[in-house]
């Protein structure tokens, strides 16, 4: 064993040591700050053992005859790389840094000078990690903005940009997919975009990331999605500042073109000796890990350098090879940047990172028109060039794109606020673990409005709706756009809301249009009390609501839809039996009344925003009078009796014309039912009886059926749906519960439109009562049926009885309090002796011709026939 061996190994052995014992010290300094032990350990001890560690990293790192920062890019070559370095615990260091960082916040003083130590070994450490490690590092760095003072977040961003970032998401795997570093860059950017208020952070971060990553724009988009609000809005405003527009038309993208890096602080020289040190810009770097230990003792590698040093040391080391430097993005141009452009159309659409192309732009990034980026990038030239396009549509974008794209435009639609939200409670909930750092989310209502505008932009231009749409995928955009139609209702005044307005008008609701063209039924299926599992997001949907204040949230956002003709008669009358029968099954009550205003605005002709009549108002209602069975009418009566109830006025013309045809398609029924029996004992030929007994065509509406509202987590269960229940199963019986409902409503209606009681038979009320009443009981054979009581208690019995009692309200209502022709004068009496001498009458014919004198006395006067019912009249 030669001497100069027997001393390597001598030193390798006491190195061993004292990295072993160093780590127990951090060790001891993590348990001592996680039990808050007294004396707790200061940020400068601590600060002073990672420094040993970086110390001997790099001059473990200077005896290494290879590349690490090059070997480190091919995960195929970890095995040769760890090799080459002696057995010490780097592992183990890992974890101890790791470990610290969770306990910094108890750091009492010298928090500062711990987290530029942590830094720095942090950089100096990445050559010497394996795989996982590797790929844990960007996030690791990047946490480290939660627990660090503002004071070092450009030291963050610094050492993630130029000597994390580089090495780690470049990485590919094994089978030529993204490695795990790459896959938490979205992550990166959350941290990065939540704790620093620092624009120029965000922007150097993200420019960074565009020149070492394709598509960065999911990762973009997953932060908007899943992030919090202060990193969704950075990441929403960003991603309209640099990414070329995708429909110029759309937004007026010159209001967006801030400069976001003006407080931008440029990377200077690194080298420890240069002349101006700490004034001059970087613009070189050298990746050999001997020069960057050689000339910068405390950095990591690699190397960067202002373009004297890089001249002097290339003077003394001519075989280095030095790389360019991209330097920021000085502006956004919207128009091509290529000064040699000959395109008419010099709208950019792409913008390219890659050294080539940034060396025609004094090395910065360059925006190409479609043609320039054509000639440039093409199958003979630039196919590795890093270029990032427009936003292409939805239905272009891979399957995990396309979820963050949908949950993006949902998120930002969330975001926008009415004015009397409590917006600090909202801002420590969602930075809770950011108070210690100073950053809040203090988000405006301009800045929650504009979230909420650059949804739509997104919406209306990159989520077209075309036949392949998925119909999970627009239902839920559908559920959030109404919702943000409810929310920007009546947020904003001035000239918020004039571009609010604006915005609906001219690009959401043709964008509306065009879905229910394309998908009337899923168009629908969003409008309904209860719409499909996956339709239901935002608003009511987001909180455990009782089924009152959900059927309330959402005849809102129905009533929000209506002033921009989004709902026509159509859909009108195809939604609103659904939410009538909701209001029917899932309202108790008591809790009816909570309904009454916002069923007043939809359905009283005075307040409501439709713009059809009263007439066309109730088709939906009238519709299932006509030639319908009484089940159908039945379930229409309910409706009517609970808007009565909440003292809605429906105009008494339209409620006898819907009774009248509704008993119309009685008495037919009825018709049909005695010609069947009066028949089957034989009369006449067989075709003269089926013309005979054809009844009217009965329509094909049938009872609406809502689902049970209790299927969903997001409604409350306290209270089960209402159901009603009938014991009456025969037609007659639906018949009679159909013409009590009526007259119930019909007395009610009078009473809430101040009809005038008493007013005489010869007014247009009292006219189609009377009518109303006599086709009840010749046409459905009220209380004149055949009818033979099952039991004591007989229902229909007590029904019919019921009938009796209000149609004797009515005409008790109507009927004047002093009769027509007063009665005659008692007859004068007459002495034996004076009394004619023919005989009278017996008594019971007198009792006769009374009767029949009162009769006709009472009957006279009614304005109405009394022969057989008039098919033709508009009532029967």
């Amino acid at each position: 064993m030669t001497g100069s061996f027997r001393v390597q190994l001598v030193n390798m052995g006491t190195r061993g040591a004292a990295f072993q014992a160093k780590l127990r010290c951090l060790h001891e300094y993590h348990v001592r700050l996680l039990s808050n032990q007294i004396p707790t350990p200061s940020g400068s001890d601590i600060a002073n053992t990672i420094k040993y560690f970086s110390q001997t990293l790099l001059t473990v790192l200077k005896d290494v005859p290879c590349s690490p920062l090059e070997m480190i890019k091919d995960p195929s070559l970890d095995q040769s790389r760890m090799s080459s370095y002696p057995n010490l615990e780097y592992q183990n260091l890992y974890n101890a840094l790791t470990m610290l960082l969770d306990v910094a916040s108890s750091i009492q003083n010298g928090l500062n000078l711990f987290g530029k130590a942590l830094l720095q070994c942090l950089g100096c450490i990445l050559p010497f990690l394996d795989k996982d490690l590797i790929d844990n590092l960007p996030y690791l760095a990047a946490s480290s903005i939660s627990v660090l003072p503002p004071s070092l977040h450009q030291d963050i961003i610094n050492y993630l940009c130029y000597y994390i970032l580089p090495f780690t998401i470049t990485r590919q795997s094994d089978d030529d997919q993204e490695c795990h570093a790459c896959q938490s860059v979205s992550a990166v950017i959350m941290l990065v975009f939540q704790y620093s208020n620092n624009p120029a952070h965000h922007c150097q971060l993200l420019e960074s990331l565009m020149r070492l990553k394709h598509n960065v724009v999911k990762d973009l988009l997953c932060v908007i999605a899943y992030g919090t609000s202060a990193s969704r809005a950075s990441a929403a405003k960003l991603l309209f500042y640099y990414w070329p527009a995708f429909d110029p038309n759309l937004f007026d993208r010159k209001g967006l073109l801030c400069k976001f890096t003006n407080n931008l602080i440029p990377f200077v020289c690194q080298r420890e000796s240069c002349p101006n040190a700490g004034n001059a810009e970087a613009v070189k770097v050298c990746y050999n890990h001997c020069i960057s230990i050689l000339y910068a003792v405390d950095s990591p590698p690699p190397l960067y350098l202002c373009i004297e040093c890089a001249n002097e040391i290339h003077r003394d080391h001519p075989d280095l090879s030095f790389g360019d430097i991209l330097h920021p993005m000085q502006q956004v141009s919207m128009i091509c940047e290529n000064k040699n452009c000959r395109s008419s159309d010099k709208s950019a659409v792409s913008i390219c990172f890659s050294s080539e192309c940034a060396s025609y732009n004094g090395n910065h990034p360059i925006r190409y028109c479609s043609q320039c980026h054509g000639n440039r990038h093409n199958s003979r030239r630039g196919i590795d060039h890093i270029v990032h396009r427009s936003l292409p549509p939805m239905m272009m974008m891979d399957a995990e794109m396309q979820t963050y794209m949908v949950e993006a435009v949902i998120s930002l639609l969330r975001e926008a606020k009415p004015l009397n939200l409590d917006f600090g409670r909202d801002s420590s909930s969602d930075s809770k673990g950011s108070a210690g750092n100073g950053t809040q989310d203090t988000l405006t209502l301009e800045d929650r409005q504009l979230l909420g505008r650059y949804g739509i932009w997104l919406l209306v231009g990159r989520c077209k709706p075309t036949a392949d749409t998925p119909i999970e995928i627009l239902g839920r955009l559908l559920s959030m756009l109404f919702h943000w139609f409810h929310i920007t209702a009546y947020s904003y005044d001035g000239q918020a809301e004039s571009t609010l307005e604006k915005l609906k008008l001219e690009h959401v609701c043709g964008w509306l249009k065009d879905v229910c063209d394309s998908h009337y039924k899923d168009f629908i299926d969003c409008l309904l009390p209860h719409p499909p599992e996956y339709s239901r997001v935002g608003g009511h949907w987001d909180t455990l609501a009782s089924r009152t204040s959900h059927l309330k949230e959402g005849l809102q956002r129905l009533i929000c839809l209506i002033p921009y003709e989004i709902i026509n008669q159509q859909i009108w009358d195809t939604v609103m039996p659904h939410w009538m029968e909701a209001v029917t099954n899932d309202v108790p009550e008591k809790e009816l009344p909570e309904l009454k205003i916002v069923l007043s605005k939809i359905l009283d002709p005075d307040m409501s925003p439709l713009g059809f009549d009263a007439k066309a108002m109730y088709n939906f209602v009238t519709i299932r009078f006509e030639k319908t069975t009484a089940k159908v009418q039945q379930q229409a009566l309910h409706w009517l009796q609970n808007l009565t109830k909440l003292e809605i006025l429906i105009p008494l013309t339209q409620l006898f014309a819907m009774f009248g045809d509704g008993v119309r398609i009685m008495k037919h029924g009825m018709q049909a039912e005695f010609h069947t029996d009066k028949i089957g004992k034989g009369s006449g030929s067989k075709i003269a009886r089926d013309k005979e007994l054809q009844p009217p065509r009965r329509s094909s509406i049938s009872p609406v059926v809502e689902d049970d509202s209790g299927n969903t987590s997001a409604i409350s269960d306290d209270e089960a749906p209402i159901s009603r229940h009938t014991e009456f199963s025969t037609d007659a019986e639906h018949n009679l519960t159909c013409c009590i409902l009526m007259l119930d409503i019909l007395l009610k209606q009078m009473e809430l439109q101040d009809i005038e009681q008493h007013s005489g038979i010869y007014t247009t009320v009292c006219d189609g009562v009377c009518r109303l009443l006599k086709c009840m009981v010749t046409a459905a054979k009220v209380g004149l049926g055949n009818h033979i009581c099952s039991s004591k208690e007989c229902g229909y019995c007590e029904a019919s009885v019921m009938w009796h009692q209000l149609s004797t309200k009515l005409v008790q209502y109507l009927a004047p309090l002093d009769a027509v022709r007063p009665p005659d004068a008692p007859l004068p009496e007459i002495i034996d002796d004076e009394k004619p001498s023919r005989k009278s009458p017996p008594e019971s014919e007198k009792e006769s011709k009374t009767r029949d004198r009162d009769v006709s006395l009472s009957m006279a006067p009614l304005p109405i026939p009394l022969g057989p019912l008039d098919v033709n009249h508009p009532y029967h």
